[in-house]
C-alpha cells in the first residue's frame, strides 16, 4: 500500500533527544569535481571529489518536558551575546518515519525567531554538515 509522507511526519532531533515538530525541512548535497585531464587528453576528464551538504527547516518552538531546554541549547550557539565556540556541533536526525531518515554532525548557521499572535512560535534553522552523512535511508526500500 502506498505511503505519502507529510510535514506531520517530520521531527528535528539533536543529540539524540526530539526537541521539536517540523513544519518543513529540506537538504542539499553537492558533490565537487576534480578535473584529472592529462596534457595528452583531447578532451577533458573529471572524477568525484568532496561532498558538501547544507539545509534549513522550520521547527514550531513549543514546551514539552525537557525539549524547551534542548531547543533554548541549540538557539544559544547562535542568539548570544559573545563569540560562538568553535567546537558547538550538534547530531541533527531530520526523520519522515523510522526507516526514513538522514543524520549527521552539523553546525546551526542561522536562527529566526518569528511569532504571530494565535499561532505556535516558529525557528527557521540553517545547518550546513561537518563529515560525512552518517545515516542516509531516505531512499531505501
Amino acid at each position: 500500500m502506498a505511503k505519502h509522507f507529510t510535514g506531520a511526519d517530520g521531527a528535528l532531533y539533536v543529540g539524540g533527544t526530539r526537541i521539536a515538530k517540523i513544519r518543513n525541512w529540506s537538504i542539499s548535497g553537492t558533490v565537487e569535481t576534480l578535473n584529472v585531464t592529462r596534457t595528452d587528453d583531447t578532451a577533458s576528464k573529471f572524477i568525484y571529489g568532496r561532498q558538501s551538504y547544507g539545509g534549513s527547516c522550520t521547527a514550531l518552538y513549543y514546551e514539552d518536558d525537557a525539549s524547551a531546554l534542548e531547543m533554548s541549547t541549540l538557539l544559544s550557539n547562535i542568539i548570544r551575546t559573545s563569540g560562538t565556540s568553535a567546537t558547538a556541533t550538534a547530531t541533527l536526525l531530520l526523520e519522515l518515519a523510522s526507516n526514513r531518515q538522514i543524520q549527521a554532525t552539523v553546525l546551526f548557521t542561522q536562527a529566526d525567531i518569528g511569532a504571530t499572535t494565535g499561532d505556535i512560535v516558529t525557528v527557521g534553522l540553517s545547518f550546513v554538515v561537518t563529515g560525512n552523512l552518517t545515516v542516509a535511508t531516505m531512499g531505501a526500500a
